[in-house]
Order: structure tokens, then sequence, then C-alpha cells
């Protein structure tokens, strides 16, 4: 009986330490969905930073008890960042996870206030090589009030379906529909960039996949006919206003090396 008794007082413990242990983890952390993350961003000019983890993992225990703990750290991430711990074993952390092709324990990543990745780290860091990541990319360019309009969906993507290959999609409005698209005001138009034209359908996948592994902001396809013939058009972001698109557009170009166009 005391055998049972001892037993079970050890297993509370461990359950007591483990839920404290949690709770230590989450500090400085926001408890948010990366739409939810990628707007307060945008709105209070901070970056995003991902911190990929799993229970089972001890380089990233390690990380907690370590770099994560560093007073210095936390103040940086909680001034300047929108902080984000995702857990790869919950189901919505997996989801995300396959989203920016996480292979590695444990990863971070670091996005500015527009959505784009400026850092990947798959490896192990001290505080004092985190804090020097995060001061570096704290800059004004990385940290800019982007204000975004109706329908707009930071970080969520429209999936990609393949449209068959008689015809482009087309879409059919009743009078009444067409009448109020008409009537439409001015200011509700929304702008993407185009980035890319493919012809064929499997290497405009793989373009749209690595989009949605770099960047918050939404991917979005169409396909149209050219001389005849199908083919996909990609575009990236949905913006209010034409500057903010102009704005966004310039970055890619700067950051990412990506050419694009306004729509």
């Amino acid at each position: 009986m005391k055998v049972t008794r001892l037993l079970l007082l050890c297993t509370l413990l461990t359950l007591v330490a483990s839920s404290t242990f949690a709770d230590e983890r989450s500090k400085g952390f926001k408890s948010l969905s990366i739409h939810e993350a990628r707007q307060k961003a945008s709105a209070e000019g901070k970056l995003i930073f991902m911190d990929f983890y799993a229970n089972w993992c001890s380089p990233c225990t390690w990380m907690d008890q370590t770099t994560f703990s560093d007073p210095q750290v936390m103040e940086i991430l909680h001034e300047d960042y929108v902080a984000l711990k995702i857990d790869i074993d919950d189901k919505q952390g997996y989801e995300i996870k396959k989203q920016f092709d996480v292979k590695y324990l444990p990863t971070l990543l670091i996005f500015n206030s527009e959505g784009i990745m400026i850092e990947r780290i798959e490896k192990t860091i001290t505080p004092r090589t985190l804090k020097d990541i995060l001061s570096k990319h704290n800059e004004p360019d990385n940290r800019k009030i982007v204000k975004h309009g109706p329908n707009t969906a930071p970080g969520m993507q429209e999936p990609f379906k393949k449209m068959p290959d008689s015809q482009p999609a087309e879409i059919k409005l009743s009078p009444e529909e067409q009448k109020e698209f008409e009537t439409e005001p001015v200011h509700s138009k929304i702008y993407k960039l185009q980035v890319g034209v493919f012809e064929r359908y499997e290497i405009a996948e793989k373009f749209i996949s690595d989009l949605q592994n770099t960047f918050l902001e939404p991917v979005t396809v169409k396909n149209d006919l050219i001389n005849g013939k199908v083919v996909f058009k990609i575009y990236l972001g949905q913006f209010e206003s034409k500057e903010e698109a102009l704005h966004f557009k310039d970055s890619l170009s700067k950051t990412h090396k990506i050419e694009s166009f306004i729509i």
C-alpha cells in the first residue's frame, strides 16, 4: 500500500512539474493564431517570431531553460516582436509545420511586419546569439505599420486546385449580383501582385508551395487563356491601396529578387 501511495505521489509531482514547466515555456509568447499574429504585427509595426518545438524534443527543452529564460531575450521579444510558440504535435501546429516545411527541431522563423520571412534557424542557439539576431532584424525597414483592407486575410492561403485543362474558370453572376458589382465603391478594390505565369501545372504548384513556405501573405491562383493555351497566373498578397501594394512590391524585389506587377 505504501509503495502504491509513493508511486501515486511521484506521478502527481511529475504532472505538477510538467504543468509548471509548460507555463514557464509559454511566458512572453502570445496565444494567437498566425492570422491574429499577422494582424497584430501589421497594426503595431512589429516583427513576427515563431519557435517550433515538441515536448519530446530535448534541444527544445534546453532552449526553454536557457535561451528563452534570458531576461534580455524575452524583453526584446515582448517589446518588438509578436512571438509564437508552435507545438508540432498539436493539430494546428502540425498544419503550420507543413506550411513552412519545418523538418528539424528546434526551428526558429522571423518575419518582418509585412509577412516576409527574413531569417530561418534550424538549430539550438545561445541567448547571446539569439539576442544578436533579434536586434539585427529590429530595424525600421522591417517594422512598418501596414493597414489591411476588407477581405484581407493575412496568413490564410487559398488552396490551389487544378482547373479543367480545356477552359479557364468562369464566374457566373446573377443580374442582382452584377448590378451590385457595377456599383461597388472604388475604395473597396483589392490590389494584388502578379508574381508568375506558368503553362505547366506541376511548375506552378511548386512555385506556390515555395511562396507559402516563405510568406504569410495569401497566395492565390487563376487560370486564363493566352494564345489559346491555359496558363496559371500566380498572385501574392491582398492590399487595400495601391501605395501599400507598391511598397510590398519594392520589398519583394529587394529582399527576395522576385519581380512582380500590381493588378
